[in-house]
């Protein structure tokens, strides 16, 4: 491609000043047309460039363009390096606005089209002769090729990176995650390094404390929308497990707001990287505990910094139910609805050592109500009421039994 890039420069030294001379001041008039042809050959470009700002600087960029192009006609030897790197970097912008390669290639067919045609008409209105036209034209038709060329090279180099840096991130993920080592990976392998060389990969910096995604789909659930979470949060979810990592949770995780039906995301509490597995081991405790409807959160994402009491107590759920069986023994010969009423008034009591007028004020019942049950109460536990650590066992065996209402 150099030996081209050579060629066309020194067909346009060959052409003489008086065509840039003359195509000169038609340059904003020929980058209007080659703006106007764009929008209305190439679907993907016509909402953008029908009016308004983007309209306004595609002109000027392709006013630039022309420009710098008609700066090679009679000058010696000169092709301008930055050419191509423009176009390179015309391929960049493309594959970041969402255009397809094919789009943007096409672009600069039409613009190239359009171009030769004012060209030819104004030399032909300048006078210049036939030699001048063919000149012209050899030095259009390798401009397309070099400037197709340098977009794809830019488009694909844009993919390639997006690509790379969405691998990068992942490894990273699960690398603090994991709290792992991977021996076969170009990163130093040392304990404590690992991070720090991926993040360095990634073009991220470790932060002091970050927080972990736990993800959950139905089965039957939409795709995971890519643009749910910003570019710079290393999130993979779908994968095995589907996780994401944030130092920002209340900036980053906005978007989770419009997870599709079928998906649940918890966020686990800000710890300091080292800790990150710990935070996601409680993000997806607290995705299963939702899924069989022992957690509930008021939409699709569940935080963990909203739930420690239950998160707490179900960390093992064989002993909390060990717990409440042996705690609450006393109950366990009433009937339902008794039993109900009278755990309803424990937890109460056990939690204000309040009073009986206080605490028919808090179950809005009548005081005497209240003193009949503490009656009951006295009778089936005891001195057990007025043993501070005893009233802890029986607050969290309460809560313990109202968490897993199937074991109580």
């Amino acid at each position: 491609m150099r030996g081209s890039a050579a060629s066309d420069s020194s067909v346009w030294s060959r052409l003489p000043h008086e065509l840039g001379d003359a195509v000169r001041p038609r340059i904003p008039e020929i980058a209007r047309a080659c703006v106007d042809a764009i929008a209305a050959e190439i679907p993907e470009y016509s909402g953008r460039f029908a009016g308004g700002p983007g309209r306004a600087a595609a002109i000027e960029l392709a006013r630039r363009g022309i420009e710098r192009d008609v700066d090679r006609v009679g000058t010696p030897a000169l092709w301008q390096a930055d050419r191509l790197a423009g176009f390179r970097g015309h391929g960049r912008d493309a594959f970041h606005s969402g255009l397809s390669r094919e789009a943007v290639q096409a672009a600069v067919r039409v613009s190239s089209r359009v171009t030769w045609r004012w060209i030819a008409d104004i030399a032909r209105e300048a006078g210049l002769s036939g030699d001048v036209l063919y000149g012209a034209a050899e030095g259009m038709f390798a401009d397309v090729e070099t400037s197709m060329a340098a977009v794809a090279e830019g488009y694909s180099a844009a993919e390639a990176a997006v690509s790379g840096t969405g691998e990068r991130h992942r490894r990273l993920l699960r690398a603090l995650l994991g709290g792992r080592t991977f021996a076969a990976e170009p990163f130093p392998a040392e304990p404590g390094k690992e991070a720090d060389s991926l993040a360095a990969a990634s073009g991220l910096p470790l932060p002091e404390r970050v927080a972990a995604v736990a993800f959950r789909a139905l089965p039957g659930a939409p795709e995971f929308p890519p643009d749910l979470l910003p570019e710079h949060v290393p999130a993979d979810p779908a994968g095995d497990p589907p996780a994401a990592l944030t130092p920002a949770p209340d900036v980053d995780l906005i978007g989770l707001a419009a997870l599709p039906p079928g998906w649940t995301a918890a966020v686990g509490p800000l710890v300091p990287p080292a800790e990150a597995p710990e935070s996601f081991r409680v993000a997806r405790r607290a995705v299963d505990l939702a899924a069989r409807g022992l957690l509930d959160a008021p939409g699709p994402v569940i935080w963990c910094r909203d739930h420690v009491t239950t998160l707490l107590l179900l960390a093992d759920e064989f002993l909390v139910a060990q717990l409440a069986s042996t705690t609450l023994e006393p109950l366990a010969g009433l009937s339902g609805r008794r039993r109900e009423q009278l755990a309803e008034t424990l937890l109460a009591l056990v939690r204000t050592r309040g009073s009986a007028p206080e605490l028919g004020r808090l179950l809005d019942l009548h005081p005497q109500t209240i003193r009949a049950r503490l009656k009951k109460l006295g009778e089936l536990f005891g001195d057990k009421l007025d043993d501070p650590a005893e009233r802890l066992r029986l607050e969290l065996a309460l809560l313990a039994e109202r968490a897993l209402p199937d074991r109580g």
